[in-house]
């Protein structure tokens, strides 16, 4: 990366700004202190109009986020979606984006009042559909009437209201009643219209739950409102149904112009904002910001052209305390880009430190592999894989993940021919021999991943040695340069413990070890334990490869057993299929978890600095218009 400086009369700003803005290289930083405490030097104002502009795209840019936000779920449930290409006018842009917030807002907004009513019928569906029959042998008579209500079971209440009943009407009334679910029972009281005051008194001193009809049905017949009420409910699903389907197809035909079209309108946001907070004196403005390198040469070219002598462009040096926030590039092969994103999830390294996407690119599958270890499985999850990236190959972020699940997957299967897996020991039944048979060699399998363990810890080691050298800090080479030295000695010490090397190798290991710590007590002080105690806690955890891949075995052998108990052969793949399910979910999962964290936390905290700054050249989307 290398730091740029423009300056120029004001009078050019706009043309400098629009200029830079269609370059798209650079990342525009503030001013540095020096200048902001130069006397007569003060931000630049926006203009009037620039204010009434940026109010109105802020305004725009609001709506383009709700909509967006309710259109997500529908274009993620969709793989058939339509792109058209969107006008490069931003008066297009504007009113685009003002017509689909108006139109999703009316789609959005009449759902909303079809399920609330929908749930104000669906509250009184379960009980009327029970008692519907009841209501219809009810004969209808100018004399009569009935009221409906509902009972919990637990409460006992129902001997005490047909007791309270029989009080009132002198047994003058009928009860029927249907149970609703175990807990509830509905019933119809009918009585003569004379006790009908009495009746509902009583229902109200004994907290029994009358059922009253919606407002609007509120003067209709009871057998009447429960038909209406029961259409109501199909005629209301029906329409949300529809409304859905119109907006999952807007959702389809509009939602990537819609996004594009937001970052459009973000660009002409930012373009201004960047203005405000640009430094200048009173006929003069400065431009400051990162590029890479490699884009210096062009960059410089199509400033000095357009502007000739009129606008000063340089290459500055950045001070020691800029080095720190320069901005960073991840730049990886695109086999290894979408593994970025597991960088990007922890955080980006600091500027002039090491990259690791390429050694997760090799780890993460591998351990991965490891612990899955099955041919089945990882078949399953493979095609799954690929059916994500097809599926949602337009998003990025998902299509990444599903690249990296493949290769993952991909190890897995690899490993299973090894370890002679096909949904666990059904391998041997199909004719798949191991050439390592991990279920029955637990203890080797143990050894090595701590074996594996000490190199991960040892590569993380060597690469924090190399850019410790290169930030010139001199005590942090020293340390992780013992601690290598450290990790050797330990596996020196393994080595002749199991015969590897000889029995009189065994002292100078230990002796090795003991200066180690000793040096390590010299360079880091009362810290130096913890940390010879932490490389051997870090290396130990290496064992949960064996110890989560060994339960995927077991787990499958059990769904194995289980299949094959039942005599219905039938019944018998279908305990099978469902607890190989779970197992395969439980073997995506755990992996994927314990990979990062052997990754995270022993393998990068032996070199990483976190902190960088993503560099965020400032540029428009294509498509867009020049502004100034």
């Amino acid at each position: 990366m290398s730091k740029i400086s423009i300056i120029g009369p004001k009078k050019s700003l706009h043309e400098v700004m629009d200029t830079v803005f269609r370059a798209g290289v650079l990342h525009v930083e503030s001013a540095p202190d020096i200048i902001k405490g130069t006397p007569f030097v003060d931000k630049v104002a926006l203009t009037i109009e620039q204010k009434k502009e940026l109010a109105e795209l802020e305004r725009l840019s609001s709506i383009a986020r709700k909509t967006i936000n309710i259109l997500s779920p529908k274009i993620l449930m969709s793989a058939d979606t339509t792109v058209k290409q969107t006008a490069i006018s931003i008066e297009k842009t504007k009113a685009f984006i003002e017509e689909a917030g108006n139109t999703v807002e009316s789609l959005n907004s009449d759902i909303r009042k079809l399920e609330q009513q929908l749930l104000l019928y669906r509250r009184y569906e379960k009980v009327l559909t029970a008692l519907y029959p009841l209501i219809e042998i009810i004969p209808e008579s100018a004399f009569m009437d009935y009221t409906g209500i509902t009972l919990y079971k637990k409460e006992a209440s129902l001997p005490l209201l047909e007791d309270a009943l029989q009080g009132i009407t002198y047994g003058r009334h009928e009860l029927f009643k249907k149970d609703i679910d175990g807990e509830t029972t509905a019933c119809i009281v009918v009585y003569p219209k004379e006790f009908s005051q009495k009746i509902k008194a009583i229902l109200h001193e004994e907290n029994i739950s009358e059922i009253v009809m919606p407002f609007d049905l509120s003067e209709t017949p009871m057998i009447e409102s429960v038909k209406i009420i029961l259409q109501k409910t199909v005629t209301l699903t029906d329409g949300i149904q529809e409304l859905e389907r119109t907006l999952h197809q807007f959702a389809c035909e509009e939602f990537y112009v819609l996004s594009f079209s937001s970052r459009i309108i973000e660009q002409e946001i930012e373009q201004i904002q960047v203005i405000s907070e640009l430094y200048g004196t009173k006929n003069t403005f400065f431009l400051y910001g990162w590029l890479p390198s490699m884009a210096i040469k062009s960059f410089m070219k199509t400033i000095n052209e357009r502007f000739h002598d009129i606008v000063v462009s340089d290459v500055v040096p950045a001070t020691p305390e800029e080095r720190e926030n320069i901005p960073v590039i991840l730049s990886n092969p695109r086999l290894i880009r979408p593994f970025e994103i597991l960088t990007k999830f922890l955080a980006l390294p600091r500027y002039g430190t090491f990259d690791p996407t390429p050694l997760l690119a090799i780890f993460f599958p591998v351990f991965f592999g490891l612990i899955l270890g099955d041919i089945g499985y990882g078949i399953i999850a493979f095609m799954a894989s690929l059916w994500v990236i097809w599926r949602w190959r337009k998003n990025e972020f998902v299509r990444d993940l599903g690249s990296i699940l493949m290769v993952s997957t991909f190890a897995a299967i690899i490993f299973g021919f090894i370890f002679g897996e096909f949904f666990g020991n059904l391998g041997e039944l199909i004719g798949i021999h191991p050439l390592i048979d991990r279920s029955k060699s637990l203890i080797p399998f143990l050894i090595f991943t701590i074996l594996i363990g000490g190199l991960h810890i040892s590569i993380g080691l060597v690469i924090g040695i190399i850019v410790a050298i290169n930030s010139r800090e001199t005590k942090n080479a020293i340390t992780r340069s013992l601690k290598l030295l450290f990790v050797f000695t330990l596996y020196g010490i393994a080595a002749s413990y199991y015969g590897l090397l000889p029995q009189s190798m065994r002292d100078i290991m230990v002796i090795s070890g003991l200066v180690m710590v000793g040096a390590l007590i010299f360079v880091e002080k009362w810290l130096a334990p913890f940390e010879a105690m932490k490389l051997v806690v870090n290396i130990l955890s290496y064992s949960r490869i064996m110890g989560f891949g060994a339960a995927s075995i077991f787990l499958a052998s059990i769904a194995n057993r289980l299949s094959a108990m039942p005599r219905n052969i039938f019944i018998g793949i279908i305990i099978g299929i469902f607890f190989h399910l779970i197992n395969l979910a439980l073997g995506l999962y755990a992996p994927a978890i314990q990979t990062l964290r052997l990754n995270y936390v022993e393998f990068f905290d032996k070199f990483f600095y976190p902190g960088g700054k993503e560099y965020k050249p400032w540029g428009r989307v294509q498509g867009g218009k020049e502004r100034w």
